[in-house]
């Protein structure tokens, strides 16, 4: 659905004589970078405002896509696989971000980010078979993502002690669901290498 809407959107620019022929990939994929974040903000938004957390679901977010940019994760290999599971994710994670309000597990969501973190910390940054990173790209992305896990692991400890319930439950989530979506793309990518390896 994204992908048809930028596709429409470049050849509507590319009849008008406003961009060349040669320049329609880079505007397909800046489009459907630009409305993949717009559609999925406003999911977060419109959840958020259902489930009574709008700031928290905002926060976790934007938390979640500074993280998910630079240390990477699981891809589906379709893209209505990819926006049905984007979407559940985020309806899973605003969900538990409300639970935390209702029912205390602090010490158990503490737990889980730590062992979360840790995965991020090692796994980072993940790329695919179709994308491989150069040596130079995967060491700015390394250090970019862990720069990021510290800032957001900081603010999940912060809030902790401090009690800032609106920060540390999205700041935890957020580190949550990108380890899961790490952990996916590093067995997926290591069976895909299996699978090649033995053709």
């Amino acid at each position: 659905m994204i992908n048809n809407l930028s596709v429409r959107l470049t050849d509507r620019l590319l009849a008008k004589g406003s961009i060349t022929e040669d320049e329609r990939e880079l505007y397909i994929y800046g489009f459907f970078m630009l409305l993949s974040q717009l559609v999925y903000f406003l999911l977060a938004c419109i959840v958020g405002l259902l489930f009574q957390c709008f700031f928290e679901s905002v926060i976790f977010y934007i938390a979640f896509q500074f993280i998910r940019r630079y240390a990477g994760g699981y891809h589906a290999k379709t893209e209505t696989r990819c926006e049905i599971l984007s979407s559940l994710s985020i309806i899973g994670s605003i969900g538990i971000i409300r639970l935390l309000d209702m029912y205390d597990f602090q010490i158990v969501l503490l737990s889980i980010t730590l062992f979360s973190a840790g995965c991020i910390f090692v796994l980072c940054p993940l790329d695919t078979p179709e994308k491989p990173l150069t040596k130079k790209e995967f060491q700015y992305f390394r250090k970019i993502s862990r720069i990021i896990l510290v800032v957001i692991f900081f603010v999940v400890i912060i809030s902790y002690f401090f009690k800032v319930n609106i920060l540390f439950a999205p700041c935890c989530m957020s580190l949550i669901l990108e380890s899961i979506l790490l952990l996916a793309g590093k067995i997926k990518k290591v069976h895909t290498e299996r699978s090649t390896r033995s053709f």
